[in-house]
């Protein structure tokens, strides 16, 4: 990135209507990270690799683990989210007027014929998404990372299912990451732990930060809410025609 190469710019597809979030906010689906080599690896949402991780964790008996254990939710203001109950449990300091708890297992959540056909329909439109960028950007599977995600389609849009973690903030080798709160297992959250194992080994240093209430309840994370003052190029990229 510090000697950036000008390409033309590429088309994605942002979804038929239904997927207004990867239509107006394409950084809930990608991100990209400066390394070497190539100069960066793409980050992609992938409820395929959720789906994955979530089989995994089933098979190996955590299967009543649950999702957003450990998160501060209130039964009157935040009793469902996107529309269906959530909860917490006692990893994270109880506050005052917090009662009434649920939460959803990896067992419910793989029997869950919407979520699954909700994710499906958003794992199509990155999948197009991908193709696209690996023919445009020269890219390989091996430039490509799947972060793991679920989406539900919410009206005219589709929306995270638990905080996003590709929607992160890129500070050098720090990466400030949506905390997902996902389940449970051997005293770790699955989801981050998948996630450090992915982007740990190229050197960088993943913080799982919680956004919950101030930005993925409104359907942003924290690339969305972050004001970043960067360094300019000398290069000046902007004049010129690829």
């Amino acid at each position: 990135m510090s000697s950036p190469t000008i390409v033309s710019p590429v088309r994605l597809n942002q979804g038929d209507g239904r997927s207004r979030r990867e239509k107006s906010n394409g950084d809930k689906a990608r991100h990209s990270l400066t390394l070497s080599v190539k100069g960066f690896r793409l980050l992609l949402a992938s409820p395929d690799a959720c789906y994955k991780l979530f089989k995994e964790k089933q098979r190996e008996g955590h299967g009543s683990a649950a999702q957003f254990a450990g998160e501060w939710l209130s039964q009157d203001a935040f009793g469902t989210h996107r529309g269906r109950p959530v909860g917490l449990t006692c990893c994270i300091p109880f506050l005052p007027g917090l009662e009434n708890v649920q939460t959803i297992t990896i067992d419910e959540m793989l029997a869950d014929e919407t979520l699954r056909s909700d994710s499906e329909y958003v794992q199509s439109c990155i999948d197009w998404n991908r193709h696209t960028l690996k023919e445009e950007l020269g890219l390989t599977e091996q430039d490509i990372i799947d972060i793991p995600q679920l989406f539900v389609l919410n009206s005219s849009r589709a929306d995270a299912f638990f905080p996003d973690m590709v929607n992160m903030i890129v500070l050098g080798k720090h990466l400030g990451i949506p905390k997902p709160f996902g389940p449970i297992v051997d005293g770790r959250c699955c989801l981050e732990e998948n996630v450090r194992s992915l982007l740990e080994p190229l050197g960088l240093v993943c913080i799982f930060i919680n956004d919950f209430f101030t930005y993925h309840t409104l359907s942003g994370e924290i690339h969305c809410g972050t004001n970043v003052i960067r360094k300019p190029f000398s290069f000046k990229w902007w004049n010129m025609i690829p």
